[in-house]
């Protein structure tokens, strides 16, 4: 196909399936039934996709700051709506509960508590029609962002935080939207490695979910996830790097170093039908326990537990 010197030439193609990088043009001679191969190229290739959600149409009135959203103390009738059974709920409320779904000022000024995975999961339900035609999404937001303890959201994403896989997920993303057009998986960046000995701490104070709704890629060891993020609800550009030959990720507002191994893509459905928190509420008097060692032991039987429980729903199925 001549074209004149420095002219560019683009066609819109509508994979099959994640290509191959690099991708190779090939002219290919057929003589009775042997063929030659008269020239190859490396097609240059920019493979994209989007899925339903739009940051500016489909953010939430609010920021996850407590100037926007107002404080929030921990709620017993919330509580009651976020979970339909758990093991010894009053003393389940005042501990793990409590620690998770808060969003407070302290006395020296600063914020304690944030709601950025009830923000980023109820922006993506209204935006794909998975919420209630009456509802209130204040309370919506409260109850999606307790119910990251619950049995559904734990199990889910066990497998991506014990083997952790920025390539995996980036994966499983662009996967969703390939196979049916949109998808209903959350980022849980910023994670940190199960081995740490602050790890309740650190998910508290480190992890934060946002909403991957489009992405790029050019060549085989690196690509662009597209995200909005509930910190910062009218950033256009915020984007998360997938370093694809390494298998680490780097998101400038939180990653930097691109050393971060841990992104969990959990789908919305194990928080919409998430309503049973029997693992975190037995293990979370020793998860809230002040002693170090303690809560070591509580986090260890909540993985154990966790794990048990994969194991036993794989052998049902």
């Amino acid at each position: 196909m001549p074209i004149q010197e420095g002219e560019q030439r683009g066609w819109l193609v509508f994979p099959e399936g994640p290509p191959s990088f690099p991708v190779e043009l090939r002219v290919v001679e057929h003589t009775g039934k042997t063929q030659r191969a008269l020239a190859a190229f490396a097609l240059p290739v920019r493979f994209c996709g989007r899925n339903r959600f739009d940051p500016q149409r489909d953010r939430l009135p609010w920021a996850n700051r407590i100037d926007e959203f107002g404080p929030v103390e921990p709620s017993w009738d919330t509580f009651r709506r976020t979970f339909r059974l758990t093991i010894a709920p009053r003393a389940f409320f005042r501990g793990l509960y409590r620690e998770v779904v808060q969003l407070q000022c302290d006395a020296d000024g600063g914020v304690r508590g944030g709601l950025c995975t009830g923000l980023a999961r109820a922006a993506l339900a209204r935006a794909l029609g998975r919420l209630p035609a009456v509802h209130d999404l204040r309370e919506t937001v409260l109850v999606l962002h307790g119910r990251q303890l619950s049995d559904r959201a734990l199990l889910a994403g066990l497998p991506w935080f014990l083997w952790p896989s920025p390539r995996r997920a980036y994966r499983a993303f662009v996967g969703d939207l390939l196979e049916q057009g949109w998808s209903e998986r959350c980022f849980d960046l910023n994670v940190p490695r199960p081995w740490r000995r602050d790890l309740l701490q650190a998910l508290l104070g480190q992890g934060h979910t946002v909403v991957p709704y489009a992405f790029c890629q050019e060549h085989a060891d690196e690509a662009f996830v597209w995200v909005a993020d509930p910190n910062y609800p009218d950033a256009t550009s915020t984007v998360v790097t997938i370093d694809l030959a390494r298998d680490r990720y780097a998101y400038p507002p939180l990653a930097v170093d691109g050393r971060r191994t841990t992104i969990v893509a959990v789908p919305l459905s194990a928080y919409l039908e998430g309503s049973t928190a029997i693992l975190a509420s037995l293990a979370g008097p020793l998860v809230t326990a002040p002693q170090r060692a303690v809560r070591t032991v509580g986090l260890a039987l909540l993985v154990f537990l966790a794990g048990l429980a994969v194991v036993l729903l794989r052998r049902k199925r």
